[in-house]
């Protein structure tokens, strides 16, 4: 099997189902050891029992296939493949939401129970500069992606051809999850970063993996804009969203409803709290942390600081900063947490989205990047 840097490449065809069994059967053993690993995670981040994870994770079924059939086709396709149940595979496509459940819990006296002080969240940043302002007139996009470092162990790069007449797609993420961020064959790409706040998860709302999706199955920026604002999301979260035709938005899921960004003289980045004016809604606060604060802005002054036009080159220099460390855009392990609870820049990517080729890292990004056309291995597999 190809890999990149370690990451094993998988290659999927055909129907809904047809691509969900072949992810599922080729990555068996990652799709297990990351569905247990996030298990194990919601437990201790959501407060809640096995039991009602499942419960909480077989009621998305309803609204997503309301969203759209097809995805729980694919997850089905996952499920049989990996030799596990669909309800296992809902449990690992709604991670997100079912990890921050604390907010749905309250203490003795009515209090919001809020999240493990203690440790690390995760630290995404992603930037996108349209072409008014780069080099070769190419629009790009891209992030770091910062999480447990036992994520190691659990990643596939997905390549997808769709049968349904939908745009190829090719991200890395979690084994057995149905998308992550990435780039697709129209030419659009998206990033995506954590948002908190003490707002409850919603029960009837479509989870992240699932919006991800629907944004990658868009052929323009405004229907991938619809695919997050048109479906309810479940929970808060913040996904960037770029386009070849020197078209950017960042939308910021808020409980309920969605702030837009626009790009400000060509350039948008975003990290882990509320830019948009107005979000989060009263009565919910933002609960993003200080390093968030430091990490959008930094990354904003390094590229607005280039007195020329922007490069490939300097994007991937802003991502492998390590200004205000620890705590910096290119994260790197801090040994004062405990080893479970430690963050890292797992791996990381800026997409062209005029050529679609990608410049991927598959560790911290201060190690280097490699180019790749991942849409040019769908022809490797006929």
């Amino acid at each position: 099997m190809k890999e990149i840097g370690g990451i094993p490449v998988v290659v999927s065809k055909g129907t809904s189902y047809e691509i969900g069994l072949n992810h599922g059967k080729t990555s068996a053993e990652k799709v297990w050891r990351s569905y247990e690993n996030n298990l194990k995670s919601c437990l201790k981040s959501g407060y809640v029992t096995k039991g009602e994870i499942y419960r909480i994770a077989a009621n998305y079924i309803k609204p997503v296939e309301k969203y759209n059939p097809d995805y729980i086709e694919e997850v089905q396709g996952i499920a049989d493949g990996a030799g596990m149940k669909l309800e296992d595979l809902m449990v690992l496509n709604s991670r997100t939401e079912l990890q921050k459940l604390s907010c749905n819990s309250k203490d003795r006296n009515g209090k919001i129970i809020s999240l493990h002080p203690q440790e690390e969240v995760e630290a995404c940043t992603s930037i996108a500069v349209t072409g008014e302002r780069t080099v070769d007139g190419a629009t790009y996009v891209g992030q770091t992606w910062d999480n447990y470092g036992w994520c190691d162990d659990c990643l596939i790069f997905h390549v997808i051809e769709q049968k349904n007449g939908k745009p190829s797609i090719a991200y890395c993420g979690e084994a057995g999850i149905i998308c992550r961020s990435g780039i697709n064959s129209a030419g659009i790409g998206d990033g995506v970063n954590s948002l908190s706040t003490n707002a409850p998860v919603s029960f009837e709302g479509v989870p992240l993996q699932f919006l991800l999706r629907g944004v990658l199955d868009a052929d323009n920026l405004g229907a991938a804009i619809d695919a997050v604002n048109g479906g309810k999301n479940a929970a808060v979260n913040n996904i960037m969203i770029a386009h070849k035709d020197n078209e950017a938005a960042n939308v910021e899921m808020d409980s309920d409803c969605c702030g837009i960004l626009y790009p400000t003289d060509f350039i948008l980045t975003h990290a882990n709290h509320y830019v948009s004016i107005g979000h989060p809604r009263y009565p919910y606060i933002d609960m993003g942390n200080g390093n968030s604060f430091v990490r959008h802005n930094r990354s904003d002054k390094l590229l607005r600081m280039i007195d020329r036009k922007i490069s490939v080159e300097d994007i991937k220099a802003v991502f492998s900063d390590h200004g205000d460390k620890p705590q910096c855009i290119c994260r790197h392990i801090d040994k004062r947490y405990p080893a479970e609870e430690q963050i890292k820049t797992v791996f990381s990517f800026v997409c062209n989205l005029t050529t679609l080729e990608m410049e991927f890292s598959p560790h911290n990004p201060c190690e280097g990047y490699m180019k790749i056309k991942p849409f040019d291995w769908l022809n490797e597999h006929k």
